[in-house]
């Protein structure tokens, strides 16, 4: 792990709570700024409904005692026993990734920040479209049971309001991917993560309801979201409407130097949204290598991408995240 994206004490702190926490083998990824002196890491893991992250995270949660208990611990280990449950509507959600905060000095076993993939198709191949009303219909009752799970009560009628308006507005071929209850933040709101064609997300970032005016969106996709044809957005839904802040990913080519990434890459250095010695470790991330995992006697593929955040507030000025991720698949060499 470059020490430019991650200090030694912050891929230590991580160290410690990946120990304490359900064991999930979809892939791991930190959360990375890139500004001057920014130091703070946060830590994600993903679990598949298909790899055995289920049946794993509901042992342990079952068998946890008070070590992972209080409101956010509670709602996962609800959630894990609908998920694996396939009467239960959950049973169609592919993936869940568990998002901590880890600020220093780590205090305790962190809260989880869940979110719930709510795009059953999100991992299959490509196939046929499916009706696209229908979908968006069959991924709001998805969301809405995952987040009355999660949250252990159903959304306030406003909140349900705000939320439906995102899913219902969504352009064709537009999806939620993502659904996350930010009561981990103190909050009576719902972070949602969609992804729209690119010529669409002005446009549905207006209609929405983001508090920010048009012409900043436009700037921002205009500058950076260029190389895309496909926008992942984020935003905070709220009783009262959409929070003023809102994400933009930006995914990099697997070969980041020979691509339009290094371009963009030395423009925020440019703008001071990021160090120089941070852009290098972001360009040098991607890669591949084959590994023997502790407890494992066949080696392991350890594959490395990584991609950006575009974060923003209404007139603000940006900043912008690196989120390094690796996940082992089978090798079939030794």
């Amino acid at each position: 792990m470059p020490r430019e994206l991650v200090s030694e004490e912050a891929l230590a702190t991580a160290s410690e709570v990946a120990h304490l926490l359900p064991r999930m083998s979809g892939g791991i990824s930190l959360e990375c700024r890139l500004e001057e002196g920014a130091s703070q890491v946060d830590f994600m893991a993903c679990g598949m409904l298909s790899d055995g992250s289920a049946q794993a995270l509901a042992d342990m949660l079952a068998s946890a005692g008070e070590r992972l208990r209080g409101p956010l611990w509670d709602g996962v280990r609800a959630f894990s026993r609908e998920w694996l449950d396939a009467r239960s509507p959950l049973a169609r959600v592919p993936f869940l990734w568990l998002e901590y905060d880890l600020p220093r000095p780590l205090n305790g076993v962190p809260q989880p920040f869940a979110f719930l993939c709510v795009e059953p198709e999100f991992l299959k191949p490509p196939g046929r479209a499916l009706d696209h009303h229908k979908a968006v219909d069959a991924a709001l009752q998805l969301a809405s049971r995952g987040l009355e799970v999660l949250r252990g009560k159903p959304m306030t009628p406003a909140l349900a309001r705000t939320v439906a308006r995102c899913f219902e507005l969504l352009p064709e071929g537009g999806v939620i991917e993502h659904v996350a209850p930010l009561d981990c933040r103190g909050r009576d709101a719902v972070r949602l993560v969609m992804g729209v064609p690119r010529l669409h997300l002005v446009d549905y970032v207006e209609r929405i309801g983001w508090p920010g005016p048009r012409a900043q969106v436009e700037e921002l996709a205009r500058t950076w979201l260029s190389p895309l044809s496909f926008a992942e957005v984020n935003v905070d839904a709220g009783p009262e409407g959409l929070g003023p802040t809102i994400g933009f990913s930006l995914p990099l080519p697997d070969e980041p130097r020979k691509s339009w990434a290094s371009e963009v890459l030395q423009r925020m250095v440019e703008q001071k949204l990021c160090t120089p010695a941070k852009r290098d470790a972001v360009l040098d991330w991607s890669g591949s290598d084959r590994v023997i995992l502790e407890g494992y006697r066949w080696p392991s593929k350890l594959c490395r991408t990584i991609g950006l955040k575009l974060v923003c507030r209404p007139n603000e000025p940006l900043s912008v995240k690196a989120y390094p991720y690796f996940e082992c698949r089978f090798s079939l060499w030794m």
